[in-house]
């Protein structure tokens, strides 16, 4: 039966191969985006343009206000991380389930 299943999805193995490009690289940029060092040295170079006057104050405040709310999602991200390597995650979750049971 697997060999009929795999025979018959044949004609999407490139398909198949080419979303899972898609997801990697997605994931990498989505890595990359939310990286607390990326972030930093962006906040960094953000300082130094403002300060050579490259950028005005208002571009300066507007993405300094992107990096501050990328860095929150960020941290975020690592603590649900820790969590949930934890084992906390399951227990959390069962506890919100149970909470709007009642």
């Amino acid at each position: 039966m697997g060999l009929f299943k795999e025979l018959a999805l044949l004609p999407l193995a490139p398909v198949r191969g080419t979303a899972w490009v898609a997801e990697q690289i997605a994931d990498e940029a989505d890595r990359q985006l939310y990286d607390e060092q990326n972030i930093k040295r962006e906040m960094v170079q953000l300082e130094i343009d403002a300060e050579e006057g490259r950028i005005s104050e208002e571009e300066r405040t507007g993405k300094e206000d992107e990096l501050l709310e990328r860095l929150a999602v960020a941290r975020q991200r690592a603590v649900d991380e820790q969590q949930y390597a934890a084992g906390e995650w399951d227990d959390e979750l069962t506890t919100e389930e149970g909470a709007g049971d009642g």
